[in-house]
This record gives C-alpha cells, structure tokens and sequence, in this order.
C-alpha cells in the first residue's frame, strides 16, 4: 500500500496505518502457515502411500524370486536323482 498523504502530514495516522498493515500482513502470514501445513499434511500421506506400494512389490517380488529359486532347486534336485539312478 501506497503510503497516503494524511501519513506524511501525521505521524500518529503514519502509525496507526503501519499498525494496520502490519496486522493484515500477519494475518496473511498465518494462513499462508495453516496452508502450507496442509499441504505437508499432505505430501506425508503421498510419501507414505509410495512406500506402503513400493514395500508391497518389494514382498511380491522376494516372494516370485523365492518362487523361482525353489522350482529351480527341485529340477535340479530331479535331475540329480535321475542321473543317480540311470547313471548318464
């Protein structure tokens, strides 16, 4: 705000008009901090949803690469056996 002219002709006005602004401007700085505390609120929850997601695929994948592991273990053991057996 502009300052007006009553303001350079008095400096109670001077004062009383800073004492405004000042108020306002707190005011502002106050929502300004309940919004950004929202937004944290927020981005928490995004971050905290990714990583419940990524810590799902990690349990599938473990869980595939166990999978496989073992299928692999039990052919190997077949063919272990099978040449025990016939001897190849």
């Amino acid at each position: 705000m502009a300052t007006t002219n009553i303001e350079k002709e008095s400096l109670e006005a001077h004062v009383e008009l800073c004492a405004e602004r000042y108020d306002r401007m707190a005011e502002r700085m106050e929502n300004l901090d309940e919004r950004l505390t929202g937004v944290e609120k927020v981005l928490k929850e995004i971050k905290s949803m990714l990583t419940e997601k990524e810590t799902q695929a990690y349990k599938k994948l473990i869980g595939i690469g166990i999978g496989i592991i073992g299928t692999l273990l039990t052919t190997l053991l077949g063919l272990v056996l099978y040449i025990a057996k016939h001897g190849v």
